[in-house]
């Protein structure tokens, strides 16, 4: 159901609510294990170290570490 308000952000890469508050960023990407488009995918790297995407459930089920998590 519609409230007829149109939220507004002058970021356009937040993501506005209909309570005035602002959404993380998002983005949409191609999760290379489950080879298919995902909102929680996050660069990984592979056993040959290449730099990949993967999703939430696959980096759960492969145990891959986001690039940006290791240390």
């Amino acid at each position: 159901m519609s409230t007829g308000r149109v939220p507004k952000t002058t970021d356009p890469l937040r993501k506005p609510t209909l309570d005035g508050t602002v959404a993380e960023p998002s983005a949409i990407a191609w999760c290379a294990w489950h080879e298919a488009y995902s909102n929680t995918a996050r660069p990984v790297r592979d056993s040959s170290g290449a730099r990949l995407f993967a999703c939430l459930s696959c980096r759960q089920a492969y145990d891959l570490t986001p690039i940006a998590d290791q240390p």
